[in-house]
């Protein structure tokens, strides 16, 4: 099969000032090309989620508020008179998301200023569309009817896909059930989101590089200052560069690979005019996958400290992101249960498919989607559901002691208020950049 490699071509170039930066990246990809004045532009950053109570670190996370002012600023040099800013925010807590983030980051501000209309996607009419028999994402009106749809990503690896970047950045788009959809117990959390961009079609791809992200997303990763932007109107071809700068092939990539079979286009990034600086000079491998024990009974730590009794195994491709902060929870619960003697033998499931094993004298269970997947699982002595769609964050600790850890709710806060500060004063970390 002949791969098609004449595509737009993809720039690099280094971030010192806004938003001239970002102007240098537009014009060596040709951005503006086939822009009109009289387009409705719609731009979608990457405002993951909010949380009130644990604030999320900005850096790494979000896409720069600051890079997205640069854009309409430059959108209106060229005379664009309806700008439009639009994401899904997953809702950690329930009524705290895309509204909440669009606040908390400066963008109701950024609306006043420049006369910008705000679209909160989850709260949007939507059209279907199916991919093959077995899935229909129902995607935002407003993704679909604007002009010229601009993406914004931002540079980053992540636990499920190895990068987060341009295609994934789409899932935002979805409305909140073909989100869940998307990580179906038997379908491919990367084929799923991959067809996105085959409705959508981004006229335009920003990857935020000013900040890149190791092992995301929302609280738990590490951000690192880099100072690049990358560009195109090609999305694949932006992804694979965004990919490569953090030392990654685009054959690694599960989701590059259904996209690019679908376009008949080359993942070899040689393919591709790269124009701007010389990406050798700003390569800087990132880590995105998180350690487990040998046995698949709970994070890295535990074999350090010795920790015996309790299974946690490792989240899958089908654990929903409104769902993972709870994962997350009960690994650092049981830590606080830890007094250097052997745990009750508890294994704790989350996600979609999950099967509990068998020598576990209880199975805490955490969501409705692994207590329906577990319904009829014999392995299982004595169930413990927690219920909720995410659960609440006190069932999940009182099902754990009920199970016999004796969970420190404090140890938790007190692990979650670290991550809030864990930039502060240091070097490079600049609050302005998520601020109007």
């Amino acid at each position: 099969m002949s791969i098609d490699s004449s595509r737009a071509p993809v720039a690099l170039a280094s971030y010192d000032n806004s938003p001239d930066s970002l102007g240098r990246a537009l014009e060596l990809c040709e951005a503006f090309s086939d822009f009109s004045s009289h387009h409705h532009v719609m731009i979608k950053p990457n405002l993951v989620a909010w949380d009130e109570e644990f604030p999320i670190a900005p850096f790494g996370v979000y896409t720069t508020t600051r890079l997205v002012e640069d854009l309409v600023i430059l959108l209106k040099d060229y005379g664009c008179r309806r700008i439009s800013i639009g994401e899904g925010s997953v809702e950690i807590k329930k009524g705290v998301g895309t509204k909440a983030a669009f606040a908390g980051l400066g963008y109701t501000r950024l609306a006043e200023r420049y006369g910008l209309e705000l679209v909160d996607f989850n709260e949007s009419k939507s059209k279907a569309f199916a991919v093959g028999d077995d899935l229909k994402l129902h995607i935002a009106e407003e993704a679909l009817e604007s002009d010229f749809f601009i993406n914004m990503p931002v540079l980053k690896t992540h636990g499920q896909t190895r990068v987060s970047l341009g295609l994934k950045n789409l899932k935002g788009c979805l409305k909140k059930k073909s989100k869940k959809l998307c990580h179906h117990p038997e379908l491919n959390l990367e084929y799923c989101f991959s067809h996105i961009a085959d409705f959508i079609k981004p006229a335009l791809t920003v990857i935020d590089g000013i900040y890149a992200l190791e092992k995301g997303a929302l609280h738990f990763g590490n951000a690192y200052r880099k100072d690049v932007i990358v560009a195109s109107k090609d999305i694949l071809g932006a992804d694979l560069l965004g990919a490569h700068l953090i030392g990654f092939s685009g054959k690694d990539i599960a989701h590059f690979r259904h996209y690019a079979e679908r376009r008949n286009q080359s993942l070899n990034l040689s393919d591709y005019d790269i124009r701007g600086e010389d990406p050798a000079a700003h390569i800087k491998p990132l880590k995105w996958d998180w350690i487990w024990t040998e046995d698949n009974t709970g994070p890295g730590i535990f074999a350090k400290m010795g920790i015996t009794g309790p299974a946690l195994p490792k989240y899958d491709d089908t654990l929903c992101s409104g769902c993972s902060p709870i994962a997350n929870m009960a690994n650092i619960l049981v830590l606080s249960a830890f007094k250097g003697k052997p745990l009750p033998k508890v294994e704790v499931l989350n996600g979609k498919k999950m099967q509990g094993r068998a020598g576990y004298d209880q199975t805490v269970l955490l969501g409705d989607c692994i207590i329906r997947a577990n319904k009829e699982n014999g392995n299982i002595c004595h169930a413990l559901p927690v219920k909720g769609c995410p659960p609440a964050a006190d069932q999940v600790a009182e099902a754990l002691r009920t199970a016999g850890l004796d969970v420190n709710i404090g140890a938790y806060r007190d692990y979650m208020n670290g991550q809030s500060v864990k930039y502060q004063g240091k070097e490079g970390y600049e609050s302005r950049f998520f601020a109007v």
